[in-house]
């Protein structure tokens, strides 16, 4: 094909999602709770041609007379099927048909390969022209309950695919760009043509475009989304993919062999797939088989390495129990879209691979509409504030929450602790032995089936190691992804590791199979207009019920060669009998452990499903002092705690940030839920000590009499003497002096709460009223006599003293009623200098000054 592919710099581009780069975003994803964004679009007036009816769009036109036609757009750059001719997308519309010209409709789109071929819904429609030359029957509800209510629908064929030419290309840059041109010709940005190659424009559109589908057409949602292209406002992806890579290898290891080829074949038209066959072999070299690794074709098709251009809001709706387009593939792309503020919305029910419309089919419509009014008609619904995620928590029982994972999830490790050779682990917040290793040998010339790997836990541990919690006492909720840190050593170069995190006890849910968990039945429900070919009404579907003894929360792989890295070329094998730590991520669930029940990890190579080139027989030694699985935990350590089947959790840390100044304070170590000792207050030449706080912030107080359920920083808070100091207090050693002589003064500082904060001489600046004083340090010489006001002043604090210098030698006092030499003198308190009046003119205004200061500073205290 003639369109450009990354460079292998997109391989390096990748390493952010590496394995390891995957499990920073899969720690995000357990833990990061993203709060809702509201957008910032102006709600406009009610668009002309629109009739509202209870806040949504209503039924103003007719489906029976609605235009129906079908146009070509080139594909420029692209030609897939190697004929030297562009490719051209084929796109089959309905829309409104108004007279008066008045109605500008959005645009719902449907990009799919699946038109002719496997079909659409459970239905499995075709586009179907059935009477009068032109497609009269458009699969799905779409068409038939929006076109009533003033919408276009639109259904895209994807390069290669029903009338389209060209060849597919399993969702790579060609396939993207021939679903992306639909919205630049609904925006006037390139050509399209009729049957009769007549240019076709689209002056019926209102320049607001939707993407919507399933599985593939979601897909194509997800690429076309993360182009960027202006014109595209909303996507409601279902169960789709963000990664291709990801959808047929996990961390290394292949899922099956030349699954591109295969797929692409099954959408290509019968009588296309001899000329799309040379496209299809040509990948043969491209894909990394044998090896798993990460190639530039798959970094083509990796649409989380240009998330940042996604400016469409999302509306997701990913299945639980998808074990097709699993809940990986949603949880890296809602995460990044998450970090990139993108408004948002997600559904998480407990069912397989299933449209909405089958398991929650008049809510899901509602929904639906409501959110395509708003985001593509600006119809002001409250849609945008109403809770972003939810979640079936309970067969047929959904919880609404401001985010997803919920909120107060935190990871907490648990150890993967060994009790006997021979016998089953434990999973708990400590270890529980000094047991150092713990060894199995995996099944030889075949793989391990996940019901023989997870069934009987505390049997057989030949094949396989199982780490079982005790009993729950209370019920635990797990909302993220796990993360497998597994310190081991094998026999020999290379194992495909494999797990899965369970919950042991007994329950009645929905099924991952038959049917995904939904049975369709012989009800049909009708949802918008019908006419002779196409009919609005579809079965009713209702969720299965399984009675089960256990649950497959989560599972996850990794080949060892790709310990550290997918990127190709880049993964080394291990050296046998040493030890390496292999960390990755499991795949993100939501599942409520009940009460009872027992969590469990278990360990094998080659789990079905994983398994493709693995090594067999490989003998693994799993060190179960270092191994954990990190567990995102509703709740975080408390609830694992208060659990009652994880034992007991380590000690907490209780350090102490000094803030740059004094001596470090160690750390203390308490058993968790006890509370800290309160250390001595520390003291730094020149600053206050006022205080130990919870956060580098200093606004809220750390509590030393809290119980201490995880590890903990107190930040000491210190202001300078000068910040601090509310009042000063300066103290002559004597009041009256001989003309020539001299006196030594020392200060006091007070705080806010006059509480002393000690001598402040050195820290003072001291003045006097008389400009022939000589002041050195805390001494002042008095050359001349007269009364001298000495001041200390201490940033904006200052206290006076009044000294009297005298030309002979002071005397006695007169009376008992005298104050004694060396008197010290706030402002407060009346100095009597007999017969010199402009010295107690100077102590009125110096008490006066005090007075106001101390007043202020208790004011600011309170």
């Amino acid at each position: 094909m003639s369109i450009h592919t990354h460079e292998h710099a997109a391989v390096r581009k990748r390493s952010r999602l590496t394995r390891r780069g995957a499990i920073a975003g899969a720690v995000a994803l357990a833990i990061v709770s993203s709060a809702a964004v509201t957008p910032m679009a102006a709600i406009a007036a009610t668009p002309p041609g629109i009739t509202i009816a209870d806040g949504k769009s209503a039924v103003a036109y007719s489906y029976e007379t609605a235009i129906r036609e079908r146009v070509f757009i080139p594909v420029a750059g692209v030609d897939q099927d190697l004929d030297g001719q562009t490719d051209v997308t084929a796109v089959d519309i309905i829309r409104p048909n108004d007279p008066t010209g008045a109605l500008k409709s959005p645009a719902i789109i449907d990009p799919s390969p699946y038109y002719t071929t496997l079909g659409r819904g459970t239905e499995a429609q075709l586009l179907n022209n059935l009477g009068d030359g032109v497609t009269n029957l458009f699969p799905l509800y779409y068409d038939n309950y929006f076109v009533p209510r003033g919408y276009a629908m639109l259904h895209a064929q994807m390069n290669g695919t029903a009338f389209s030419t060209g060849c597919p290309n399993h969702g790579g840059p060609g396939d993207i760009e021939s679903m992306k041109v639909v919205v630049d010709w609904l925006n006037g940005r390139v050509a399209a043509y009729d049957a009769e190659g007549n240019p076709v424009v689209a002056d019926w559109h209102n320049g607001k475009s939707s993407m919507i589908g399933k599985s593939y057409d979601g897909t194509l949602a997800n690429g076309v989304a993360a182009t960027g292209v202006d014109g595209l406002s909303t996507i409601v992806p279902i169960e789709s993919i963000s990664d291709w890579y990801k959808y047929s290898r996990t961390n290394g290891i292949r899922h099956n062999t030349n699954y591109p080829q295969s797929l692409s074949n099954t959408v290509t038209n019968p009588d296309r797939r001899s000329l799309c066959a040379p496209v299809r072999d040509s990948w043969v070299p491209l894909i990394g088989e044998p090896s798993g690794d990460v190639t530039p074709f798959w970094d083509d098709r990796n649409y989380l390495l240009d998330v940042d251009n996604v400016k469409a809001s999302v509306f997701a709706i990913q299945g639980l129990n998808d074990d097709n387009v699993r809940m990986s593939q949603f949880g890296e792309w809602w995460s990044a879209l998450a970090e990139n503020e993108v408004p948002r919305k997600v559904w998480l029910p407990k069912i397989g691979h299933v449209d909405p419309f089958d398991f929650r089919r008049e809510v899901w419509v509602d929904t639906l509409h409501r959110w395509f009014d708003y985001w593509l008609l600006d119809i002001d619904n409250g849609i945008m504030t109403e809770p972003m995620a939810t979640v079936e928590t309970a067969p047929g029982e959904f919880t609404d929450e401001s985010t997803w994972p919920a909120p107060g999830t935190e990871p907490v490790a648990l150890n993967l602790t060994g009790t006997e050779a021979g016998v089953a682990g434990a999973l708990a917040l400590q270890p529980v032995s000094e047991l150092e290793t713990l060894s199995f040998t995996g099944v030889t010339g075949a793989s391990i089936s996940e019901t023989n790997l997870v069934t009987d836990p505390t049997g057989q541990q030949a094949t396989r190691l199982a780490f079982l919690s005790a009993p729950l006492e209370t019920e635990l909720r797990l909302s993220g992804t796990p993360i497998v840190n597994l310190a081991a050593s094998i026999n020999t170069t290379q194992a495909n590791f494999g797990v899965a995190l369970v919950d042991y006890g007994p329950a009645t849910l929905t099924p991952r199979s038959p049917g995904d968990g939904s049975l369709k039945t012989d009800q049909l429900t009708c949802w918008g207009e019908s006419n002779e070919f196409d009919s609005a009404c579809f079965p009713e579907s209702v969720l299965r019920s399984a009675d089960v003894d256990l649950w497959r929360i989560s599972r996850g792989a990794l080949d060892s060669t790709n310990r550290d890295t997918l990127v190709e070329g880049l993964g080394t094998p291990v050296v046998a009998g040493q030890e390496y730590l292999y960390d990755f991520p499991m795949e993100p669930y939501d599942h409520t452990v009940p009460a009872g029940h027992r969590i469990g990890l278990l360990v094998t190579t080659n789990l079905s499903g994983y398994n493709n080139d693995g090594t067999r027989g490989v003998s693994v030694t799993v060190d179960v002092q270092e191994s954990t699985i990190i567990l995102p935990i509703v709740g975080g350590l408390a609830a694992a705690a208060a659990s009652g089947g994880l034992g007991v959790p380590a000690p907490v840390e209780l350090s102490f940030d000094m803030g740059g100044h004094g001596d470090p304070i160690e750390a203390q170590s308490v058993a968790y839920g006890a509370t800290g000792t309160v250390p001595e207050d520390p003291t730094v030449e020149g600053y206050v000590f006022t205080g130990w706080f919870a956060d580098a912030e200093f606004t809220t107080p750390f509590d030393f009499a809290a119980p201490l359920v995880t590890d903990a920083v107190a930040y000491a808070h210190w202001m300078t003497v000068e910040e601090y100091v509310a009042s000063l207090e300066i103290t002559a050693s004597s009041l009256t002096v001989k003309k020539g002589g001299s006196v030594t003064v020392s200060v006091e500082g007070f705080g806010p709460d006059s509480e002393s904060i000690g001598d402040v001489t050195e820290l003072v600046t001291l003045t006097s009223s008389v400009a022939t004083d000589v002041i050195d340090g805390d001494t002042i010489t008095f050359p001349t006599a007269s009364a001298h006001t000495i001041t200390a002043t201490l940033g904006e604090v200052r206290a006076s003293v009044v000294i009297d210098v005298t030309v002979e030698a002071a005397q006695p006092p007169a009376s008992e009623d005298a104050p004694p030499a060396g008197l010290a003198f706030t402002g407060a308190t009346p100095l009597l200098a007999a017969g010199l009046i402009a010295a107690l003119m100077a102590l009125a205004g110096a008490a006066l000054l005090i007075a106001r200061r101390r007043a202020q500073a208790g004011a600011a205290s309170e």
